[in-house]
């Protein structure tokens, strides 16, 4: 999940995996992708999740612990199993459950911020970080993610790409740091300042050299010197938000370079934004390809390219 100050709607931050085992969470958009597991009646899981929405929102703290642990992990593990088709489709259609989603992944956002952030302090605080690195618990998740992305990226260049920018860090810049070990020299930008002060410390901590700076997806300067930016699944909550973004980054690019944007889909929409690669969702850039993972990776990943 992420924090009141780098992950809200009208900020530039994210992440993007979710707690496995005691997971993270995602939102609506995108209609159901033929799941078949799950034969319950939709009645019951819409229930269930205004139950947990109703549940967090009396909570008085998002910070990690037992009970917040708990909700999130229920909440993620609902978001994830395979279902029905017209079951996702008849939970994401529910008129209380839309009006309760920006809530919803709002606070969402503010748990995995909290999160990061706590495992952050936990990693610097340790005599071997590295080590202290490898109990997150979601750290897999954020291996088979950043692999996933690297080689579609990879798949769909000319050649993979050496220089990148990943927007949206957070206090535990995992992604960024992961791409870094792909072979790519990353850049990472955060708009929170605490979340920058942790991901440069945590970077150098483990010795990858990964620059994390602050700075807003909008303010974004000149990007002609990277082959790829990617941006956070929270960097920009509303469909507007997100296409202005995409559309900074896309005049600041030179024609060619990728953008990877991540998304979500199914039941995974209740945790992240969907991101619609049509009705200039994209800010202007050439959509190349989508992919939507059934595994216990939440977010999607829309791959695109600056136009000529």
């Amino acid at each position: 999940m992420t924090s009141p100050s780098e992950h809200t709607p009208s900020r530039t931050t994210a992440r993007g995996t979710a707690r496995p085992g005691r997971d993270r969470a995602p939102r609506r958009g995108v209609k159901a992708c033929g799941h078949d597991e799950t034969g319950r009646d939709h009645t019951a899981l819409i229930t269930e999740i205004l139950g947990l929405h109703e549940a967090l929102a009396a909570e008085p703290t998002l910070e990690p612990g037992p009970r917040t642990d708990a909700l999130f992990t229920r909440l993620v593990g609902l978001a994830v199993a395979r279902r029905p088709a017209a079951v996702v489709d008849a939970v994401l259609d529910d008129p209380r459950l839309r009006a309760r989603l920006p809530d919803l992944r709002a606070r969402c956002a503010a748990g995995e911020y909290a999160l990061e952030r706590s495992w952050a302090r936990r990693v610097l605080a340790a005599p071997d970080p590295a080590a202290a690195l490898e109990e997150f618990p979601y750290l897999q998740n954020y291996r088979d993610l950043t692999r996933m992305e690297f080689h579609a990226v990879a798949g769909h260049a000319p050649a993979p790409p050496r220089r990148a920018l990943f927007v949206g860090s957070g206090p535990l810049p995992l992604s960024a740091l992961l791409l870094a070990r792909h072979g790519v020299a990353v850049d990472a930008v955060d708009v929170d300042r605490d979340a920058v002060a942790l991901g440069a410390a945590l970077a150098r901590a483990l010795g990858d050299d990964v620059a994390v700076r602050e700075g807003d997806v909008l303010t974004l300067g000149d990007l002609g010197g990277y082959d790829l930016v990617c941006l956070a699944a929270l960097v920009g909550l509303a469909p507007e938000e997100k296409a202005a973004a995409l559309a900074h980054v896309r005049s600041g690019m030179r024609p060619g370079a990728m953008v990877l944007a991540r998304s979500a889909h199914s039941l995974r929409t209740l945790l992240y934004p969907v991101l619609d690669v049509a009705d200039g969702g994209l800010g202007g850039l050439d959509p190349v390809a989508v992919l939507h993972p059934h595994t216990d990776v939440v977010n999607s990943v829309v791959l695109a390219r600056v136009p000529a």
